[in-house]
């Protein structure tokens, strides 16, 4: 097996494989990673391993771009140089494929589905780096995605249904009756989108439900809002992050407690007016 820096001709093999899995995994068609694992190895003399730390090198690099990546191949930052450059020239040549990531992150089209089962937070960092400094001049896909209103109130149905059955499975059809879909009900402004109950018992347990179709390291969206709410409610506020949702893999994790503490978060909007002569 060959080591050391991987030739132009691996790069760009190891790139176009990628590419061909991206494409199914934003028609959400299945698809078996293996096989593509031996596509690349076909013409690559390197091992599985070295493979795979290639493609989460490929994800790193539409990562910086702010593009969607293939979960399962999470962000892996110590790419070579040639590799960043061929995946940039490659996503910002094929003006079909951004369409299609595009069409992919605002598809009205949601079928609610279950929402799988529930896993411990992943090991995320959200540190900033020097490459983010050039993010904001490109379309953020995430951010998009994260807007998708249809994505989201299927999301939060998919929330309200589960609580629902699972305090009717544990004896409490009683407080099954009374969850309510409070951003349906009363609107989206007061920082969470569900009031259930913590356990079988009736203390309230808010929630705000955030759903993306893709990784569960995908960064979610909160509003300034939605953090003071968070600190004001306390323990019995929980953050739910949807990912996968729709697709195979489907699952959630929970952040409860006051996001400021429980969570890594870095500012990504401003508020702003025009600016008046007399602060020049």
């Amino acid at each position: 097996m060959s080591t050391g820096d991987w030739s132009d001709e691996e790069v760009e093999a190891t790139v176009d494989v990628y590419f061909q899995m991206l494409t199914l995994e934003l028609a959400g068609e299945p698809y078996v990673k293996a096989e593509f694992h031996r596509e690349v190895a076909k013409s690559v003399d390197r091992s599985m391993g070295a493979i795979s730390k290639k493609f989460s090198n490929v994800s790193a690099a539409l990562d910086d771009l702010n593009a969607l990546w293939i979960p399962g191949f999470k962000p892996l930052a110590n790419a070579q140089q040639r590799l960043r450059d061929v995946v940039r020239d490659r996503f910002e040549r094929d003006a079909e494929l951004r369409a299609f990531m595009l069409q992919a992150v605002t598809d009205q089209d949601i079928v609610v589905s279950e929402i799988g089962v529930e896993i411990e937070p992943p090991d995320v960092d959200l540190s900033m780096d020097a490459r983010r400094s050039a993010r904001a001049t490109r379309l953020d896909y995430a951010a998009i995605e994260a807007a998708n209103r249809a994505l989201g109130k299927a999301g939060e149905d998919s929330v309200v249904a589960t609580e629902r059955g699972r305090l009717t499975q544990g004896g409490r059809s009683d407080l099954a009756a009374r969850v309510r879909h409070v951003s349906v009900e009363v609107g989206d402004g007061l920082g969470y989108d569900i009031q259930s109950f913590v356990g079988l018992t009736e203390e309230p347990a808010y929630i705000e439900v955030k759903t993306t179709k893709y990784a569960k390291e995908l960064p979610f969206f909160v509003s300034a809002n939605e953090v003071a709410v968070s600190n004001d409610l306390g323990p019995s506020y929980q953050l739910w992050r949807v990912f996968r949702y729709g697709r195979s893999g489907a699952g959630f994790y929970a952040i409860s407690g006051p996001l400021e503490r429980n969570a890594q978060l870095r500012p990504a909007t401003f508020l702003g007016v025009p600016r008046s002569a007399i602060n020049d």
